[in-house]
Formats: structure tokens, C-alpha cells, sequence
């Protein structure tokens, strides 16, 4: 006998879903229009300044952050539409990340003052500081805890094209790299506020005598999650600065941007589904809870595996046509980073939708000390020798190694959750079919843009094509969903 999800529940999702997607683009398209404007008037230099004090600055609100992100996404899911407990944890989890952010800003400015001969620029430094300050009441976990992906999506986007429109009318030559990082601190200013004013529409409360301090003991976990995980993520310009120059900080910075813009597309679906799963694990509702699992990972492979070889085969046609001649060197990073959407995503997966919404936080942390105590000496050594590329290395080499860490742990706590082989045998020998179209199609396309897009537009409609006759369970899923039906229907 079949149940079907309820109509309510497979709505939100579906809605949520669309929201997402809309997210999603908006991460992948408006970076493509204002990458290649910003690599053409600014130096490699100016970029690896930029990206230097980014990661540091990132780092030190991920310490301030105090692991509350994650915390709270849970913890409101939690609370449902109960507003009275609504307005009971939100001060107490505000009032806990101002407290942690003024004892981290210690640490922040004792950092600027080590580092300045690597910053340089008082001008990064006020815009780091104010970028810090205003993450203080960051609380963006309010709303994707209750799913209100819509707000999220929609003030993401407006702010995002206010930010590329800045970067085109304010950016003209080589020193305005300044400028360049006034607008990234600029839009997270304006989402900061957003975010602020909307939360006070809904909720009614004070930050006077609230109780903060019994999250401590439930807190600690994710928050060294959050700083082990942010060593890779956050900490690589910061090391490859420690060991070379701007401009091969520079060179660095927008090789992996490219491939994390990419991940980040497929990984946002775990935003949609976390509090569902959190919810569905906290209920025991374990059939619908593989059924979400079943749906990410499935959405992970289908996509990553076609994004790495695309990534791979055109790695040289996409150097030149978003990062310019001065960043020709991107194009052997590329390929050694093709690898990434699929390592990142698949271990993204086993960590934040299986091990952490199901209380195994302890696993996710000794993971990531181990992969963050390989990466940090690995990415210093590597990136002496071999500059970019050698960072580029450290990089892979270390998220396969957590992605092994993940695998086993998973393995261990929760065996039901296993990847499906077949979907991953389909997905690869769809891309393998991405070789001969780009050897013998890519020859007879017109050059520059129009010649690319073709090509991937190509490759896109012979991949999911060939899935198709496969009968893929993901994309024969879609088309249900699209019908009205839940993907998946579960059995009883």
C-alpha cells in the first residue's frame, strides 16, 4: 500500500524547492557576469588583497558565530509555528552571539595588527571591521529554521544585483580593488539589516535578562564544527598569503571560486530539506526520513558529475573567457579542482542531512579536526612549492580525505543511508559522452561565448537525454513532481 506525503507538506516543499532553485542561480549566474568584468580591470594583486582579508575576516566572525547557525536552524525547526517559544530562543541565541562576538573581537584586532604587513590597507580594514560588527546580530538561522525560503531567496537576489550593479558603476581601474571589497561588505550590510527588520515584524521580544546561558552545553559542538570545517574553506588565502604573493593569492582565490560557486548551487538543496529531516528524525518517521536523503543524494550525483567534467574538458576556454589573460594560470587549477563539486558535495551530505541533524555531531567534529590538521600543513607546504596549484592539491587531497572520514561514520551510525551505485554508474557514463562532443563538436562552434554556450547547452541536452533512456529514478522523480505527486512514495 502507498502513502503519499500530504498535500500541505508536499506543497511547502515544492515551493521551497522553486525558491531554491531561484537561490541557486542567482549564486551561479551573477557571479559569471561580474567575474569577468572584475578580473579585467583589476590586478591579480588587488584580488589576492581582497581575498586575503575576506578569508581572515570570515574566520573571525566563524569564531564569533560561536556555532549558533547550525544550533539555531535546529533548534527552531523545533519550535515550529510555537511563537511563545519562539520569542523565548531567538533573544537567548542573539544575546549569546553578541557576548561570544565581543570576546572574539579581541582576538580580531590582535590579528589585524600581526598580519597588517600582509593587509597593507586601512581602507580593507574598516570595511573588515564593519563586516564583523554587523555579523554580531547575524540570524539568518531564524528563517531557514522555518523554512521561509521565499524571504531568503527574494532579498537575496535584490541585494545580490544591487551589489553587481555597484561593482560596474564604481569599479574602472586597478586601485579601486578597495572598492571591490566596500560592495561584498556592502550587500552583507544590507542582508544583515533585512534580515534584522524582519525578524522584529514577526517576533516580540526583548534582549534584557534572557537566559542564554543554558545553550553553552549543547552549543560547544557545532561551534567547533563550524571552525574546523571553515580551516579549508576560509583559511586558504590566509595560508597561501603566509607563504607567497598577492597576485598567487589572487590566482588562487578565483580558481576555487569558480568550483564553490558551482557546489554551492548543488549543496543549497540541504538548506530546503534540513529542517524537514530534522523534524522527521525527531518523530521517528524513518521511512519519509530516507526518502529526503534518497532526494539529496541522488540531486548531488546526477548534477556534481557532469559539472566536474564539463569543469575538466573546458577548463582553458573558461579561463579566458571569465578571468582574462591575466589569469590564464586558473586553467590547470580547474582541472586539478574538477573533482570538487562531487567530493564537496557528497561529503556535505553524510555530514550536515545524516550525521548532524541526527545528533551525531561528535563524529562530524573528530572528522573535520583530522582533515583540518592534514589540510593546514599540507596547503603551507604545497603552496611554497608549487604556488596556486599546490594549494589547489592540499584542497583536494583533504576534502577526499574527510569525504572517507564521512563515509565511514555513516557507515557506522546509520548503515540504512547508503548511495545508490546504479545512479552513479548512470551519471558517469552520461558525462563520458561529454569527450567526443567536445573533441569533434567544439572544433566546427564559433569562437568566444556564443561557441561555449552551445556547448554546454549540448552536452546539458545529450546528458539528461541519455539519463532518460537509463530511466533515472531522480529525473523520472522530477516529472512527478512537477505532477503534483511526491518523488519517492513510500511503502508500508
Amino acid at each position: 500500500m502507498h502513502r503519499l506525503i500530504p498535500a500541505p507538506v508536499l506543497a511547502t516543499i515544492k515551493r521551497n524547492l522553486a525558491y531554491n532553485f531561484l537561490l541557486s542561480c542567482s549564486q551561479l549566474l551573477l557571479p559569471l557576469l561580474s567575474i569577468p568584468y572584475v578580473s579585467r580591470v583589476l590586478d591579480p594583486a588587488g584580488i589576492g588583497q581582497v581575498g586575503f582579508i575576506d578569508s581572515f575576516t570570515y574566520y573571525f566572525v566563524i569564531i564569533a558565530e560561536f556555532g549558533i547557525t547550525t544550533y539555531g536552524i535546529r533548534e527552531v525547526a523545533r519550535c515550529g509555528n510555537d511563537t511563545a517559544r519562539l520569542e523565548k530562543l531567538v533573544p537567548q541565541l542573539l544575546t549569546l552571539h553578541v557576548i561570544s562576538s565581543s570576546v572574539t573581537f579581541l582576538f580580531y584586532v590582535s590579528g589585524i595588527l600581526l598580519l597588517w604587513n600582509r593587509i597593507g590597507d586601512y581602507r580593507l580594514v574598516l570595511f573588515s571591521l564593519s563586516f564583523f560588527v554587523t555579523n554580531c546580530f547575524a540570524c539568518e538561522w531564524y528563517f531557514m529554521g522555518r523554512e521561509q525560503f521565499g524571504f531568503i531567496s527574494l532579498r537575496s537576489i535584490t541585494v545580490r544585483l544591487l551589489g553587481l550593479l555597484s561593482i560596474f558603476i564604481l569599479i574602472r581601474k586597478p586601485s579601486d580593488y578597495f572598492i571591490y571589497y566596500g560592495v561584498i561588505v556592502g550587500t552583507a550590510l544590507i542582508t544583515a539589516s533585512l534580515n534584522l527588520a524582519a525578524m522584529f515584524s514577526r517576533l516580540s521580544f526583548r534582549l534584557r535578562k534572557v537566559e542564554w546561558k543554558q545553550h553553552l552545553r549543547y552549543v560547544w559542538v557545532t561551534y567547533l564544527i563550524s571552525l574546523f570545517y571553515s580551516i579549508p574553506l576560509l583559511l586558504d588565502n590566509v595560508l597561501v598569503g603566509l607563504v607567497s604573493t598577492a597576485a598567487v593569492v589572487g590566482i588562487y582565490s578565483f580558481s576555487v571560486k569558480m568550483v564553490r560557486i558551482g557546489s554551492l548551487v548543488l549543496t543549497d538543496s540541504f538548506l530546503v530539506f534540513f529542517p524537514r529531516i530534522v523534524s522527521l528524525a525527531s518523530q521517528q518517521e524513518h521511512a519519509q526520513l530516507l526518502q529526503k536523503l534518497s532526494l539529496n543524494i541522488q540531486f548531488i550525483i546526477v548534477f556534481a558529475i557532469p559539472m566536474g567534467m564539463g569543469l575538466y574538458l573546458v577548463s582553458d576556454d573558461i579561463a579566458l573567457l571569465f578571468y582574462g589573460e591575466k589569469f590564464l594560470d586558473t586553467a590547470a587549477n580547474l582541472r586539478i579542482l574538477a573533482l570538487f563539486p562531487l567530493v564537496k558535495g557528497v561529503s556535505l551530505f553524510l555530514s550536515n542531512p545524516v550525521l548532524i541533524a541526527q545528533h551525531r555531531e561528535k563524529a562530524v567534529l573528530r572528522n573535520l579536526v583530522l582533515s583540518g590538521l592534514l589540510f593546514v600543513p599540507l596547503a603551507l607546504i604545497l603552496s611554497r612549492q608549487y604556488a596556486a596549484t599546490g594549494a589547489c592539491v592540499a584542497l583536494i587531497v583533504t576534502e577526499s580525505f574527510l569525504l572517507v572520514l564521512n563515509l565511514v561514520s555513516v557507515r557506522r551510525y546509520f548503515p540504512a543511508v547508503r548511495l545508490n551505485p546504479l545512479v552513479l554508474l548512470q551519471a558517469v557514463v552520461a558525462a563520458l559522452v561529454f569527450i567526443p562532443v567536445v573533441l569533434f563538436v567544439r572544433p566546427v562552434l564559433p569562437a568566444g561565448p556564443a561557441g561555449l554556450g552551445l556547448l554546454i547547452l549540448t552536452c546539458i541536452l545529450i546528458y539528461f537525454s541519455l539519463l532518460l533512456v537509463f530511466r533515472n529514478e531522480l529525473v523520472l522523480a522530477v516529472g512527478r513532481l512537477v505532477a503534483g505527486r511526491f518523488p519517492f512514495e513510500q511503502k508500508r
